[in-house]
């Protein structure tokens, strides 16, 4: 794994930001294993807040909050919908339209950390959607932006595999194997939100991991999202 400054992709007195490499929780789990919060905590010297999550096999960018002001006016912008998130995912190829925009009803099942879909509305399900358009052809598989519109749990792995497209790794949600380091290829690739503070708006980047199929990515094609 790079070392901690190598992932940070944005700091001020007021949040950081982190690429994280999948595999790394956001924050301490059950297993004990370091977590992007403690490591971003060791690098700033202080204490952070946990603003938003990212599953632990996903990569991509995570932001924390430095302060108890910033952490919430950021946290309200999550609530609300009002970040913009663009994911990069791969699956197998599939006969699918080239873009779509995927409408489900979404039920998280806690004990077996798994969510499942429906394409009507139940009590207690959370409605979900997100646009997806693919941006390229990866030999047996193709390369997704996806557009996240809501954020519920395990929104885009359950929602892609209803749509027959696992991502890549994900065996959990119907991919026919696992990748070799535990990862899925799902990629948080750019996060748009308001500044705690400043009255602008922030664009931050992730650059995609360099290892598997991601290697394969035309940084052309992704380069104007």
């Amino acid at each position: 794994m790079k070392r901690i400054s190598e992932l940070v992709l944005y700091k001020d007195h007021h949040l950081i930001a982190l690429n994280k490499p999948g595999g790394l929780p956001v924050q301490e789990d059950k297993t004990g294993d370091p977590s992007a919060h403690r490591m971003a905590m060791a690098y700033a010297h202080r204490d952070l807040y946990v603003v938003h999550r990212l599953d632990r096999r996903v990569s991509g960018v995570v932001v924390f909050a430095k302060t108890k002001p910033a952490a919430a006016t950021l946290s309200k912008q999550w609530e609300e919908n009002k970040v913009k998130k663009i994911y990069l995912g791969i699956i197998p190829t599939a006969d699918i339209p080239a873009s779509g925009q995927l409408r489900h009803y979404l039920t998280y099942d806690n004990k077996l950390n798994i969510t499942y879909t429906s394409d009507e509305p139940k009590v207690g399900a959370d409605e979900a959607s997100l646009h997806y358009q693919v941006l390229q052809q990866l030999d047996n598989f193709m390369l997704l932006r996806i557009d996240l519109i809501t954020g519920r749990k395990h929104q885009i792995r359950a929602q892609l595999s209803a749509m027959g497209a696992p991502i890549r790794g994900d065996i959990k949600y119907g991919s026919k194997r696992t990748n070799p380091d535990g990862t899925i290829d799902l990629h948080a690739y750019k996060l748009q939100f308001r500044h705690p503070s400043k009255e602008e708006y922030m664009k931050l980047i992730a650059p995609l991991p360099e290892e598997g199929l991601w290697q394969h990515v035309d940084k052309e094609i992704i380069k104007g999202i």
